[in-house]
Order: C-alpha cells, then structure tokens, then sequence
C-alpha cells in the first residue's frame, strides 16, 4: 500500500472523528471502508500503475484502430474510455464547455417519427410509431461509429465490488441498462438496483457525448429503433447481457418492514447478469427457475413499495379502476401487461428517488425531474376521486391532460407532482436518456469528491435543449401522420362510389381534409345524401357552416337544424372552441318571463353579437337551443345586431314585485333547511337577478357521485362540490354550497343585486 494511500486513510479518520454532520460523516464512513477494504486485499494501485495500465490499453486499441482508419482513410479519435491521467495543475482548470448540439449530424435531420422517451420506470417498451426501416435515417456520424467500436473495457474495472442481479426486459430488448437484485434482511430488505455505468466510457465533451445529446433519447419504431448512442455500446459494450462482465453503478436502498427506506448507499460497481429475463418470463408463478423464490420476494416488496405510493396519493405509475396502467407522469400505457412490470416499475421508481433524495440532501444541482399540476386543477385528493369514477381511456387522458403541466428537467428542484415526491430524477436509463447519463457524471464526481461536471447554468441548458428537441420529434411526428393521412383521403376523394362505405368518423376526416384543401365539390352528393338521411355528426354540420362556404348546403344545414335544435348548441359551443375569434357566449333571459324568453349574445374579437328578436318557448333549454338556431341564421345573413338594438317585450318593474319579494326571501334570508331544493333555489335566483346559469359538472359511477358547481356573479367565480351516492343528492349538496356562499354575498349586496334585476 502507498505510503500516501495510508496517510490519506488517516487523514480521512481523523476528518471523521471531528464530523457533526451526518451527511458528510456518512460519505467520509464509505470512503474510508473502501480504502481500507482495498489495503487488506492489496488491490490499490498507485497513480504511475494506473497510467501504465491505461497507456498499455492505448496502445493496443490505437494500432488496430490506425489499421482500420488507413484502410477507410477516415479521421481517428482517441477512445472516450481511455483518459490521459495528468498531473493536477496548481491553478483551478477551466471546466470543459457543454455543447448542445448546435450542428446536428445530418441523418439526425431527417429523422421523421419519434417517441417520447425509451423506456422509462413504467413501460417495458414504447409502443412502435412509424418508419418501415428507420436505419437509414438515423445513421451515426462515421467518427463516432469508430470510436463506439475502439472503447475497451479496462482491466481496472473488475477491481470494483462485483454485485448480483438478474435483467427483466421486452423480448426483444437489446439495450438492458438495468438489472435488479433483493435479499431479506432481519427487519426488512436489501433492495439493489444496477446501472451500466455509461459515463465510464462516454466521456464529457467526447463525439460520444455529442451525438447522445444531440439525440437526447433512444427513440423506437414499428420496425428497430434509432439508439442514442451507436449499437456496439449500447446493445453490446454497455448493455448489461447475460454473462458478460459490466461496470455498473449500484443503488442499493434498505427498506424496513413497513417498505420505507432507511438507508440509501450509492457506489461503483460491475455486474455479469446471471440470467435475462423477460417480462412474461418473469411473471411465472411456478416457473422452475432457480431464480423463482428471488423474483416472487421482488414482487411482494414491489407491491408494498406501490401501495405505499398510493396511500401517499400518487396518481402518477398506478392503475385506474378500470384496469388501465399511467406513466409516471399520468399518460395512458398501451400494451400487455405482466406482473413483473409492477416489479421493474417499483424499483425503478424507488431508485431515481433514492438518488434524486440523495442529491438533494446534500444540495447538489442536477437533471432533476419536475412535475406540477395547473393552476385549475383540483386538490390531490378530488382529483384521485375523480380519476376512480372516470368511465373510459379517453376520459382520464383528457382529465389529466387539463389538469397536469408537461415534466420537466431542470436544476432547480420543484418536485415531482404526480408521483407526489418532493425530489425525483431520471438515473435508471442512462443508454436510453441523456438526462439519465448527466446524473450518473455527476454523482460519480460525488462519489470520487471531484469537482461537479457541470454548472447550473449548463444544466438549465441542457434541460431546455432535451425539452426543444423531444418537441421537435413531437412536430416531426405529426407530420408525418399527417402526410399519411392526406395520401389516404386523397385516394378516398379519387373513389367517390366508396365513399357511402366510410364510417362517420371516418368520413369526418375526409370532409376537414377536403374543405382545407378545397377539394369539396367531390364530396357534394354523399354529403346531401348523408343530410337527408341524417347520418352527419355535429363536426360536420359545424364544417359546413363555417368553413365550406356553400350557400346551398348551408342552407340544408338549417333546415336539419330546425328538426334538431338541440344540434345548434353543440354546433356553437364546437365554434367557441375552433373559431380564433370567438371568445364566449352567454344567454340573456328576460326575469319572470313565461314562456322562456332568450337571446344567444357571443363575443366575436371583443364585440358583443346577437339576434334581433329572441326565441321563445315553455320550457328554458328548448328557448336556449332555439336562441342558437337564431344566432346561427343570423350569422349566415349576416343580420347580427349589436344587445342595444335587440327587441322584446318590455316587463313593469311593478309587476312582479311580491313575487320576486317572495323568491328572495326563501332562498336569501330564511334559514336554509335540509330536504330543500337547493338546485331550483338556486336556478330562481340566478333568473331572477339575471345572472348566468350555474354550470353543473358531475362525474361518477353507479356507485356513488361527484358534482361541481360553478356560477360567475358579477364577474366573480363562486364555487361548490357534492359527493354522495345519488347523482341528484351530490348536485344538491353542490348548490347549496353555492347558495350558501351567495346567501353571505347578499348581507351586503342585494339591494345592488335587485336594483340591476329592474
């Protein structure tokens, strides 16, 4: 042993004994137990073995790859693996700069379909998008080719711990970047999760950095896939194969008997899987593998590790009621899916926050990942509730989808919210995502008590690089789809005598694709066919009055319209959506008016429009549909009129005095009482005082209901919930929260209220 190996072991001893904090006390304890380890088994090395060692490396790597390069007359470059060990100079050295991948290679370019990002801790493998042979597409740059297929793995590497662990991965998986391990303890578990130590050999700075970040992320296809770094690393030199010796990095979490972690150790490490798994593998219960009592403990502690989650109120990697797997991040999962997913799921998850939780503690800036719901989302626990009581896919992606902002990777630390943890990072994937291989550098340099890889500034630019590129894909992909599908509706136009064969939705496509691209005139007989025999859906009936621009269908449109009035509203409210112009619409109701007597007023690029003369009906949605109709023709003969210039009846304040007296007095001064009917309470006063229409929102199953209630009072938003296990009993429960709320409101204000009423 160096004399200066041993001089440094006392010196780290006697930093321990005056330590007060626990953090560092810890990492000064590992260090010092792997030095020691290392004098007894005299495996140290001085600095000049090591040179020799990795110069020997050198040379022998260097003479075939100058074969190989005089051969293809093709430019060199040094093995990213293999790093010229300098003396420290006295002055601090400059850090190297972060290139974001300005100049991406030209095969990057032209890469036309992407998915989101490999696989990440709760999907086996993304699902296939497009590109029959992607291959030819995404071609690395021939440097970094050559150098992929120069790195060695150094004899130094196996000097490491070697560790235990099987692989659990797709069928067809080639780039297993992690393998998982467990072992009882008396009071818990020793939960070990091993992962390719890419950053051994995929130096900072290097054409191996470059493109993995100009690629930022392993993308898949309907056929192969484009990895982000070239096939002899990542399904080779790095994957973590079944009896081939790896460098790996090891996060091993103890957990206690209630699944919580306890303890968290972190070190370099190498691996030889001792068996590659897959998924449906793995699921067997009464498989006869010698591996069968090690995977059913996994997976017991894999469920206790995910309801524990779920107690905590994650919504993020769970399962909905109705038997649909979510991401980490809440988008729906496709595909089969086997028990061990929950197995990988869990660790995975457990690891990125045992590191995320590690970094954090001690204040170190990386890739973490962020997560946050929108400012209208509901509080965590309505937003489990309603997540249960949602009937389909569409139902909960679209929920989530309105609810949740996009995740992000920043150096600041937010949290992650729909795993509900305070601290998350990606570190399970670093093959398949550059976010994953920036950590694994810089908890390497922790580990080693250099300095940091990277400045905050680099990271935050890094982080928005990954998000500009995976947007990129997102448009890419897009594209793409869409000159599929405009080959398709072109063949489809060029086949009219088919046309009768298409479903409504499919037609609907045609129809949008055909009036974008000025192609109607081919759909005219089978869109009149389609009117007369009322096969058409609203979309499309919204298609012709907006955007076809033909008189004589728009014509027809309305006279559908008439038979089917309640079409007009649903017509309005797709135009709210879709027209850039509109901005909102409101009905306008003459108070103690029988029969109903409404107007549609919308506001179209900050002026208000209407119809004339109101619609007029015995019941209130009748009167509402037809307001739509009205608005609509008007729309079409251009007659809109500005509210001052509408006509109708005039009502004498006098009139209805005690009537109105009455309504007041029952729902805004007596003492509200139970089995009162808070919801036509509620109704009156909003028609009474002209106020909008509350606007009820109920989700649910036959079990039991939510209900939100909504109304705007003079520009201010009051709000009420109801849950019970009758739909009219929660929507009840609802309005007489609201009620209540505009009970408090009138101590003050009704006599302005009444007054604006008159």
């Amino acid at each position: 042993m160096p004399i200066a190996t041993t001089d440094k072991l006392n010196q780290l001893r006697a930093q321990l004994q005056e330590c007060t904090n626990p953090t560092a006390a810890k990492l000064l304890k590992s260090t010092i137990a792997k030095l020691e380890a290392q004098l007894n088994s005299g495996q140290v090395q001085t600095q000049a073995s090591k040179i020799a060692q990795r110069k020997a490396a050198l040379r022998k790597s260097q003479k075939q790859a100058d074969r190989t390069a005089a051969q293809q007359q093709r430019t060199t470059l040094k093995p990213p693996s293999i790093r010229k060990v300098e003396p420290k100079p006295e002055t601090a050295p400059q850090k190297k700069s972060v290139t974001v991948a300005q100049d991406k290679s030209q095969e990057q370019a032209k890469v036309t379909v992407e998915h989101e990002e490999s696989k990440s801790p709760t999907q086996d493998k993304p699902p296939a998008k497009t590109e029959a042979n992607p291959k030819s597409k995404n071609r690395f740059p021939p440097q970094a080719f050559a150098a992929a297929k120069r790195v060695v793995l150094a004899d130094s590497l196996w000097q490491r711990p070697q560790v235990q662990g099987i692989t659990i991965d797709g069928p067809t998986s080639r780039d297993l970047d992690d393998a998982v391990w467990i072992e009882p303890t008396d009071v818990g578990a020793l939960l070990s999760v091993h992962i390719a130590d890419v950053s051994e050999l995929v130096e900072v700075g290097s054409i191996l950095d470059k493109v993995a970040i100009s690629r930022t992320a392993t993308r898949y296809f309907s056929q192969g896939n484009a990895p982000m770094l070239p096939r002899p690393l990542s399904e080779d030199k790095l994957s973590l194969l079944e009896g081939q010796a790896r460098p790996t990095l090891t996060i091993q979490v103890t957990l206690d008997a209630n699944a919580q972690m306890t303890d968290v150790n972190i070190f370099e490490s190498w691996l030889s899987s001792q068996k590659q798994f897959t998924y449906a593998e793995a699921s067997q219960t009464d498989s006869p593998s010698a591996f069968q009592e090690t995977l059913e403990m996994a997976y017991q502690w894999a469920v206790h590790l995910y309801r524990n989650r779920l107690t905590a109120g994650a919504i993020g990697a769970t399962q909905t009621a109705q038997g649909q797997w979510l991401t980490e991040e809440g988008s729906l999962i496709q595909g089969e899916r086997h028990r061990s997913h929950i197995l990988i799921q869990e660790f995975m998850i457990l690891a990125n926050r045992a590191v995320a939780q590690w970094l954090a503690t001690q204040d170190i800036p990386a890739l973490y990942r962020n997560h946050t719901a929108r400012a209208i989302a509901p509080d965590r626990e309505t937003m489990n509730q309603t997540l249960l009581t949602l009937g389909s896919g569409a139902a909960i992606h679209q929920r989530l989808h309105c609810w949740l902002n996009r995740a992000e990777y920043s150096p600041v630390l937010i949290g992650h919210f729909a795993l509900n943890l305070p601290a998350y990072c990606h570190f399970t994937s670093p093959i398949r995502r550059v976010a994953d291989l920036i950590n694994h550098r810089i908890v390497k340099a922790l580990l080693k008590q250099q300095d940091l890889p990277y400045t905050v500034s680099e990271l935050e630019q890094l982080g928005q690089h990954i998000a500009q590129v995976k947007d990129e894909h997102k448009e890419q992909t897009a594209e793409h789809f869409k000159a599929v599908h405009q080959q398709v509706y072109q063949d489809q136009l060029q086949a009219p005598e088919e046309l009768d064969s298409l479903s409504s939705k499919e037609f609907t496509r045609l129809l949008k694709y055909a009036v974008e691209n000025q192609d109607f005139e081919r759909l005219r007989s089978e869109l009149v066919t389609r009117l007369a025999s009322e096969q058409l859906v609203v979309q499309d009936l919204y298609c012709l009055l907006f955007q076809s621009g033909d008189s004589d269908l728009q014509q027809r449109v309305i006279q559908h319209l008439k038979r089917n009035a309640q079409d007009a509203a649903s017509i309005i409210t797709i135009a709210l959506n879709q027209e850039g112009d509109w901005e909102a619409f409101n009905y306008i109701e003459l108070a103690n008016c029988k029969p109903y007597t409404i107007w549609l007023e919308v506001n179209l690029a900050g002026a208000s429009l209407t119809t004339v003369h109101p619609a007029v009906h015995p019941r209130k949605q009748p009167a509402r549909h037809l307001a739509c109709l009205l608005w609509l023709e008007a729309y079409l003969d251009n007659s809109l009129v500005p509210p001052e210039q509408r006509i109708g009846p005039v009502l004498d304040p006098s009139k209805d005095a005690t009537p109105l007296s009455k309504v007041m007095q029952s729902a805004l001064v007596k003492p509200l009482k139970d089995g009162q009917n808070f919801i036509s309470m509620l109704l009156d006063v909003c028609q009474t005082l002209r106020w909008e229409t509350p606007v009820f929102e109920i989700s649910g199953s036959d079990d039991w209901f939510i209900c939100e209630c909504e109304l705007v009072v003079l520009g201010q938003r009051i709000e009420g919930s109801g849950v019970a296990k009758r739909k009219k009993l929660a929507k009840s429960i609802a309005a007489r929260e609201v009620l209540e709320q505009v009970r408090e409101q009138g101590q003050q204000h009704l006599d302005e209220w009444l007054e604006g009423a008159a």
